[in-house]
């Protein structure tokens, strides 16, 4: 193991992400690929003990009402009239026509597309502890949801530039 990879190993927190395998080019890992990382790492007696730093992060997208005002759209109503006759044995049948009525104008709505995002919120985490996760969405949206909770400001809003028309769809 190259001992620049040895020295950071040895530092009082670790972080099982691109610093900790300096020794070869990034390696990217999905959680299972971690979890092996983290025990063969913890398997070394040379090194001290340490802990997973998992750096979670969240985007999301939703919809709001906008400020802006849609032109209302007008929606044809339709009146029928018809009858049917009889008279001494005769019989016409059913016959209508139709008749104008005004039509009706209905408003809409604009929604704007909101991104969210929170940025890393760090987890330390024991090679047990990890051993023990399931789904990065099972470890990180609590700890984000608390952190959010905690303090709002950390959320990020921008606007996508993306609306949706209640009457028409997309824009």
């Amino acid at each position: 193991m190259n001992r620049l990879v040895i020295a950071a190993l040895c530092s009082a927190s670790l972080s099982i992400i691109p610093s900790v395998f300096a020794a070869s080019p990034s390696q990217n890992l999905d959680l299972a690929g971690l979890k092996v990382k983290c025990n063969e790492l913890q398997a070394n007696e040379q090194l001290k003990p340490f802990k997973a730093v998992v750096s979670c992060k969240q985007t999301s997208t939703e919809w709001r009402p906008s400020q802006a005002e849609a032109d209302p759209i007008q929606i044809a109503n339709f009146k029928e009239v018809g009858a049917s006759f009889t008279l001494k044995g005769y019989e016409v049948p059913f016959k209508s026509e139709a008749l104008e009525i005004p039509s009706s104008f209905v408003s809409c709505s604009i929604l704007e597309q909101v991104r969210k995002s929170v940025p890393a919120v760090d987890i330390e985490l024991s090679c047990e502890a990890l051993n023990s996760v399931d789904s990065i969405a099972e470890l990180c949206a609590p700890a984000i949801d608390a952190r959010v909770d905690a303090d709002p400001s950390i959320v990020f809003e921008e606007l996508t530039g993306v609306t949706y028309n209640s009457c028409n769809g997309k824009k």
